[in-house]
């Protein structure tokens, strides 16, 4: 669930001033992809941050059969790669473009000298990485306490654009079912359940929420602890 939310995340570029960024660009080189062609692929020992600047950058796992398992999209202005930076860790995921793309990569030893120079650029990605870390444990504090549909209808409401009225969300039930664990068939009862409840309307890959407000009720009555805020309007 924590990828899913990135895209909602604050990006990078927003928390860093003008002059910090051109350093970054000067340091880095900009790698134009097409759409579905390969960023980078799982394994790979390719240290660097990357930033998004038009287009976007789909995460995820291949599976065996061919398929491809969507975990997050991010967006111009968000970045990935910081762990291979900071705790030397191979990449985690297969990244594809999402349309015609323009990805900003900027090489470990190229970042270190802007890096070490900045603290700014230290402050802002501590602030990106804190903020997928409370969401990363946030999802195992509601794996042990949430049944699966309050879980769901919880990360439907966190990527609300708005806090009330109809809105729509652009994912899949593969998505979903990848994210939490479990199986298509699963997540299917549990998008009928919240649908019954008239909170929501499926479609053709997406889910349409038919008022926030009132799924917001319903978290705040099942939820053990204060309600989730959306994150994008949050104060």
């Amino acid at each position: 669930m924590t990828a899913l939310l990135n895209s909602q995340l604050p990006r990078l570029e927003d928390l860093l001033p003008a002059e910090v960024m051109a350093r970054l660009t000067h340091a880095g080189k900009l790698v134009r992809y097409r759409d579905g062609e390969t960023v980078h692929r799982r394994g790979d020992n390719k240290p660097g941050l990357s930033i998004v600047k038009a287009g976007g950058a789909r995460t995820g796992i291949a599976g065996l059969d061919g398929s491809f398992l969507t975990s997050s999209t991010l967006g111009p202005g968000h970045c990935f790669g910081e762990f291979t930076l900071f705790a030397g860790l191979p990449r985690t995921h297969d990244i594809t473009a999402e349309g015609d793309t323009e990805i900003l990569q900027i090489p470990g030893a190229r970042f270190f000298a802007v890096f070490d120079d900045e603290p700014r650029l230290a402050r802002a990605l501590l602030t990106v990485a804190t903020l997928r870390n409370h969401h990363a444990l946030e999802l195992i504090d509601d794996l042990r306490r949430l049944p699966l549909e309050v879980r769901v209808a919880k990360l439907l409401y966190a990527l609300a654009p708005v806090a009330e009225g109809r809105y729509t969300v652009k994912r899949q039930q593969e998505e979903l079912a990848f994210a939490y664990g479990v199986t298509r068939v699963s997540i299917g009862k549990v998008l009928k359940r919240l649908a019954a409840e008239e909170l929501i309307a499926t479609g053709y890959g997406c889910i349409e929420v038919t008022d926030a407000a009132r799924l917001r009720t319903w978290l705040d009555e099942r939820m053990l602890i204060a309600p989730v805020q959306p994150l994008a309007h949050q104060e």
